[in-house]
């Protein structure tokens, strides 16, 4: 369906289902190998004091909370080419800031990965996150400062979360052989995705033009973290229906509101290093405990996690920062809505 009618379009952004809590089988057992996952080699580089490689290290880790539910042998492919593109994904933003690259082609460079991640997760049906992590390492690492010994660095800290997340994920496969594969092979997922006719390319348009727009505009606007808006816009486009992507912008939003407020407790308190990294591991457990269940009751636990990560490695203001990451998020997810609503049976469909 091309042409959407106006019944059709209020149909799609009806509130129903925005607070909903969906079931989900395994969440805990899925929860915890995530969080674990996740969490080894940051705890390790935190703990060795390179924190500023903690970032680097998390967004390998992140390997982890993708094909959360896939046989093991679908998962092990999966989180072979996940953990490589995030690790890709840390070196462009990394090698992006070394070379002193400007506002105009970093956005371009994380519009880039977003519209690439956004084609290959929908092609192999990689699941939640989709494509979102690998904007948020390509805009984090290009936000910072770094010499180039430095992106060495942050590549083999994020290659090192990649790899221990990708053990851990599959660490139940020595007792638990009996899954079976896909019928079809990821690998036909991702070559008909690439197609020119596929309704994949659309979607990875709009993604691609919401990132840059939300990048450009929240620089020009001097937000002090404009790769957050980037992430925003990215986050709401990731669904394939226009009614999922009205509910990824309402929960984004209302998640963030709240788990502003979480954060901006903490971080008054100014807790010790230790403390502060069992805060993020307990809130990345609390994250994967209810990302599939409702979104905006994710974003309550990933919302201090990011600005408790962001502290680690220098002081932060607190007003300022929890200020940025609300306005930050507000501008990218209508940004990513905009995108959606824009001929809207162009890859955002129905649900």
């Amino acid at each position: 369906m091309n042409d959407f009618g106006r019944h059709d379009l209020l149909r799609a952004l009806s509130p129903r289902g925005w607070w909903h809590l969906r079931p989900v089988d395994r969440a805990l057992v899925s929860a915890l190998r995530a969080m674990t996952g996740a969490n080894i080699v940051l705890v390790a580089v935190v703990i060795a004091g390179h924190t500023e490689l903690a970032p680097a290290a998390a967004f390998g880790g992140m390997t982890a909370v993708h094909a959360r539910f896939e046989p093991y042998p679908v998962r092990a492919r999966l989180l072979a080419v996940i953990g490589a593109g995030l690790t890709l994904a840390v070196g462009l933003g990394g090698m992006a800031s070394a070379a002193g690259w400007g506002p105009l082609p970093i956005a371009i460079l994380v519009a880039a990965v977003a519209a690439v991640a956004k084609l290959v997760t929908d092609g192999i049906r990689s699941g939640p996150p989709g494509g979102l992590m690998f904007v948020f390492a390509a805009g984090t690492t290009s936000a910072f400062p770094v010499s180039w010994p430095g992106v060495a660095a942050q590549v083999g800290a994020a290659a090192a979360g990649a790899l221990v997340a990708w053990v851990v994920a599959l660490s139940g496969w020595l007792f638990f052989d009996h899954d079976g594969d896909r019928t079809t092979s990821w690998r036909a997922g991702l070559r008909a995705a690439v197609d020119r006719s596929s309704h994949e390319w659309p979607r990875a348009v709009k993604v691609f033009a919401a990132v840059l727009a939300a990048g450009l505009l929240a620089h020009a606007l001097g937000l002090g973290h404009p790769y957050w808006a980037t992430v925003a816009a990215a986050a709401v486009l990731q669904a394939t229906h226009l009614q999922h992507t009205m509910h990824r912008f309402v929960q984004r939003v209302t998640g963030t509101v709240a788990g502003v407020l979480v954060a901006a407790l903490l971080l008054t308190l100014d807790l010790p290093q230790p403390v502060k990294l069992a805060v993020i591991v307990v809130a990345l457990l609390g994250a994967e405990l209810t990302v599939i269940r409702n979104y905006a009751l994710a974003m309550v636990f990933v919302t201090p996690l990011v600005l408790l990560l962001g502290s680690m490695s220098a002081p932060v203001d607190t007003v300022a920062v929890t200020a940025d990451r609300l306005v930050d998020t507000v501008l990218g997810a209508a940004i990513g809505l905009v995108a959606a609503l824009v001929r809207p049976g162009r890859g955002y469909q129905l649900a």
